[in-house]
């Protein structure tokens, strides 16, 4: 894979970072909200979450189903997706596969799971999944491998006589 990296794919690598970090964020969110749910609250905590993270809840709509499952910008599948998105334009297969990998687990849930133990059992499955894209995404770009001056040389060129 050609490393260069032009404004193009600059743009997409960040992206796809931000949007890896996002579902991440929602994905322990929403861990958290299942793992304190002594009470079988799970609707109220998860109803605060989605205010804290921007998002309407209609009065007949799920508030784990729409941080989870919906395509609203802010939910763990909607992050996911965007990523794939950004993955598509510079990122090797194991790494768009793995978000796809992501988004089929989510995809296998709809409707989304009832209990706490469910809600955190796929989240648990979930946040794996994205440990292990972190490790594609670092096999990618981030090699321990650095390359000789020579190697360096040539990519130049190679670069140039390109533009």
């Amino acid at each position: 894979m050609d490393r260069w990296l032009t404004d193009s794919r600059v743009y997409n690598l960040v992206w796809l970072g931000r949007w890896i970090e996002r579902a991440q964020s929602v994905a322990r969110v929403l861990l958290w909200s299942a793992a304190h749910d002594a009470t079988d609250r799970l609707a109220d905590v998860l109803a605060i979450a989605a205010e804290i993270r921007g998002v309407t809840v209609a009065a007949d709509e799920s508030a784990l189903d729409v941080l989870l499952l919906r395509d609203n910008g802010a939910s763990l599948r909607a992050c996911l997706t965007a990523a794939r998105y950004n993955a598509t334009h510079v990122a090797p297969i194991e790494v768009i596969r793995s978000i796809g990998t992501a988004i089929e687990t989510l995809d296998r849930h709809d409707p989304p799971p009832a209990t706490p133990a469910e809600v955190g059992a796929l989240l648990e499955r979930t946040l794996g999944l994205l440990g292990e894209l972190h490790a594609a995404v670092e096999e990618a770009w981030f090699h321990p491998e650095v390359p000789s001056e020579e190697e360096v040389y040539r990519r130049f060129v190679r670069q140039q006589q390109r533009n």
